[in-house]
């Protein structure tokens, strides 16, 4: 498969900054498009087991950490856009799990509301909403 067709979590304009937003953009694997799924409890084996079409560990807490050199974490913001933070223990919008019914990934805080990508992937602008589209891009 061509990477470059592929469409990714980027953080906009590859800046390490705090609140940049996080978008979609085409793959080109800079560091800016880098993640790492850290699951909030390691030590704990999922009831629910690992979802056979994401590989993702269902309905389990994970963090996603920026491969960029603060390591900051992707946020929900007002249950609506995602940026990049620092990580602050216990909040619940930098928090994320994965719902195998509607195969979709969705705030720790804002549990109705699942990430999509705007204008059903034609847009780069990633948001939370309470409609669900499980389609991946």
């Amino acid at each position: 498969m061509n990477i470059q067709n592929r469409k990714v979590l980027d953080v906009s304009g590859g800046k390490d900054a705090e609140g940049q937003a996080v978008i979609v953009h085409n793959s080109h694997n800079g560091a800016n498009q880098r993640w790492k799924i850290l699951y909030t409890d390691k030590a704990v084996v999922a009831k629910s087991g690992v979802s056979k079409t994401s590989g993702f560990r269902i309905n389990v807490p994970f963090f996603i950490v920026s491969r960029l050199p603060m390591k900051r974490v992707a946020e929900c913001v007002g249950a609506n856009n995602m940026v990049i933070r620092r990580y602050v223990k216990g909040r619940q919008a930098q928090k994320f799990f994965f719902n195998e019914k509607d195969k979709t990934i969705r705030s720790n805080q804002w549990k109705n509301y699942a990430m999509e990508i705007q204008s059903n992937g034609g847009s780069s602008n990633i948001r939370f909403t309470s409609s669900i589209n499980s389609r991946w891009w």
